[in-house]
């Protein structure tokens, strides 16, 4: 809320130095002021050719004094700060969403929650940005294997495997590092695949493929 407040503070005074720097400038306030005495006359004359007149010389004078607004540099810095400060915030402070395996209301519930295989229509994460935590403990697990697929533009991923279940990874990560049970870590390598030793004989096993452009994946046993 501080950061919310400062930020309206320093928007009043960059607009509050915006004005102050046109009402120094005569060339402006001179402009200003002819095109607004000609839209008033044009609303005072009756004869219909010099209504047209008086409108476009308006007209002139009003897109001569838009021109010297824009051209301002504290138009810019008005305009420019929010949006830069927003990205920035935004870059900074991902959201991060927790995919539980059909849910538990017993975990925090600062998490949003999600049944990613209870059907196979809900079995992918797919956004453009944000920090997510797969958690498999709850796992309905199927006799020929569960996958899930997360794709995003970037954010982090963590990924909470159990240690009776088997995995398949095929992650794509064209910036960050990718981190496997401490056995194996990779930075930039893009393209990174891992299989469990006890894959083809175990009871539990998840296929997870991950396509993000930038963040690091961690899995972990838990």
């Amino acid at each position: 809320m501080r950061k919310f407040k400062l930020l309206v503070i320093v928007e009043i005074i960059l607009v509050a130095l915006l004005g102050v720097s046109l009402l120094k400038s005569p060339f402006f306030m001179v402009v200003l002021a002819i095109s607004l005495f000609m839209l008033y006359l044009s609303t005072k004359v009756r004869n219909w050719m010099a209504q047209q007149v008086l409108r476009q010389i308006s007209a002139g004078f009003g897109i001569v004094a838009l021109i010297m607004f824009v051209a301002n540099g504290y138009t810019w810095l008005a305009l420019l700060f929010p949006l830069i400060v927003g990205i920035f915030f935004w870059k900074s402070h991902p959201s991060t969403d927790y995919h539980s395996v059909n849910g538990n209301t017993n975990e925090p519930s600062q998490f949003e929650r999600r049944k990613i295989f209870e059907n196979g229509s809900d079995d992918a994460v797919s956004r453009f940005s944000g920090n997510d935590v797969i958690d498999l403990a709850y796992t309905n697990f199927r006799p020929s294997g569960n996958d899930i697929a997360i794709k995003k533009a970037s954010g982090n991923t963590k990924i909470i495997v159990p240690d009776d279940v088997a995995v398949i990874l095929d992650v794509t990560a064209l910036s960050g590092v990718v981190k496997i049970f401490d056995e194996l870590t990779k930075v930039n390598a893009e393209h990174v695949r891992y299989m469990s030793d006890e894959f083809g004989a175990s009871d539990k096993r998840v296929r997870i493929t991950v396509h993000v452009g930038r963040g690091n994946v961690e899995v972990v046993k838990g």
